[in-house]
């Protein structure tokens, strides 16, 4: 049997309680050195009642608006980019990693063909694996990780041979 220890104020004054459970309903509870037998009546979870979310409308004469940001969250460096985004030409002759995670599997090899939507690497991100797809047909030119490499988003992993 499991025993639990609490240290509980009441009215201010500190109390340690033990309680261990006999049964479903009964406890043997020990408050200060002293047993006290408890038998569980009635059970009301808080958790069990459905949350109802209070929204109060928009007056009919207000004006919807775009909420106000904070000039000091304005100010701030923005993220960097996507790569998608910086990765100029070159973008379509590579793969970068679509999140952070751990290389599980490279199941291509330098001056393989591949066919669009083949599967190129296995990336376990979250203890989930996702496979890589091949973004595009064509010669694999250069492999850029190794099972069980760290990555970070936007990561180069492989590149294709140019056209």
């Amino acid at each position: 049997m499991t025993v639990r220890r609490y240290t509980i104020t009441v009215a201010g004054t500190a109390h340690e309680i033990e309680v261990e459970e006999t049964s479903a309903t009964r406890f043997q509870v020990r408050v200060d050195g002293q047993d006290v037998d408890v038998e569980l009546t009635a059970h009301h979870d808080v958790g069990d009642r459905p949350v109802v979310p209070q929204i109060d409308p928009r007056p009919d004469d207000e004006p919807a608006r775009a909420p106000r940001v904070p000039p000091q969250v304005r100010a701030r460096a923005t993220r960097s980019p996507s790569p998608a985004l910086t990765g100029g030409a070159d973008l379509a002759h590579s793969m970068t990693a679509p999140m952070p995670g751990v290389i599980a599997s490279v199941d291509a090899r330098v001056g393989d063909q591949v066919s669009k939507g083949q599967t190129v690497l296995v990336l376990e991100a979250m203890k989930m694996k996702n496979e890589l797809h091949a973004g595009r047909s064509g010669v694999i030119a250069e492999i850029l990780v190794v099972e069980g490499d760290q990555v970070k988003y936007g990561q180069p992993l492989l590149r294709f041979e140019k056209a």
